[in-house]
């Protein structure tokens, strides 16, 4: 979505709270007004963030040219990452002030002290925001919860950065308050994930004491002659952890292209354990069903080396 370009004051006099229905205007906030987005034909989550978007530019239009910036999880839902839904926050804007400046203060926004000098890492739809990683470390989140979103910043499709880029910023925010344990969490942060769901389930396998699984690793498949990737790999075993969200559960199309694709890695050797959003919450089974499919894997693969 773009800027908007149709914000309108009320204290400018042009669009008031008397008039601004009439006119075909919406309230933004408190003595702010503007067009909503269509979003007809847009999926829940898109329709949400774009009048999430609204919200903001209506928040931030008053303090236009003051030094302020978005802040932790407002600053990543305009950017588009995925927060884990503890972390979220659509009913509140989050905006970071220099100490001693004007903290706003009026309905639905929360305002944080900055410790260090405010810096624009770049405009978006008329927003300030923060370096993604200032705003990754402002979280008030748990270590695994951290990764997730940390995968988010290098996700296999349009990242919003690269491992090296979160490196040289985290030495950068030496000394700011959250970046210790940021940097303990980075340690298993994995880039090209494309789900919040798929880094959960890694981090379960991990935190279990299984090796970290290669993410979208390629399985070309010679029936099919097409190259699929599987969420999580373990190569030498060919063993694939896939996490179904069930999305297509009610399209028969994308249940036979489903299906098709299963077999096709299959055909390729590789066995496939899926994990759905249920058995994340008691994993000890899921846990259990990949140590023993790579134990008889590994096993199955020394038998075959001491054959003559």
């Amino acid at each position: 979505m773009d800027s908007l370009s149709d914000i309108k004051l009320a204290r400018d006099g042009e669009i008031t709270w008397d008039t601004h229905k009439r006119l075909g205007y919406a309230r933004l906030s408190r003595g702010v007004y503007g067009h909503l987005p269509d979003t007809v034909g847009k999926s829940q989550w898109e329709t949400r963030r774009e009048l999430f978007l609204c919200k903001v530019q209506g928040i931030l239009a008053p303090y236009a040219g003051r030094p302020v910036v978005l802040f932790g999880p407002t600053a990543l839902q305009v950017l588009g990452v995925a927060l884990p839904s503890r972390l979220q926050d659509w009913d509140n804007v989050h905006l970071m002030v220099e100490r001693g400046r004007y903290r706003p203060a009026r309905s639905g926004v929360i305002s944080h002290t900055a410790t260090m000098p405010i810096s624009v890492w770049r405009q978006i739809n008329g927003c300030p925001l923060p370096n993604p990683v200032d705003a990754w470390v402002q979280l008030d989140a748990t270590e695994d919860e951290l990764v997730e979103v940390g995968d988010g910043l290098v996700r296999r499709q349009q990242p919003l950065l690269k491992m090296t880029d979160i490196t040289a910023r985290l030495a950068e925010l030496t000394g700011a308050p959250g970046v210790k344990r940021a940097r303990r969490a980075f340690r298993l942060v994995v880039p090209g994930t494309d789900s919040i769901m798929e880094s959960r389930t890694r981090l379960i396998l991990v935190r279990a004491g299984l090796p970290c699984p290669s993410v979208n690793h390629p399985v070309p498949c010679r029936n099919a002659g097409w190259i699929y990737h599987v969420d999580m790999g373990y190569v030498k075993e060919k063993t694939a952890v896939e996490f179904d969200g069930a999305v297509h559960v009610e399209s028969k199309e994308q249940m036979e292209i489903d299906a098709q694709r299963r077999r096709d890695i299959q055909d390729e050797g590789w066995l496939i354990i899926t994990v759905t959003k249920q058995q994340l919450k008691y994993p000890a089974q899921f846990v259990h069903s990949v140590e023993t499919a790579l134990i008889l894997r590994r096993s199955e693969l020394t038998r075959r080396r001491r054959l003559p």
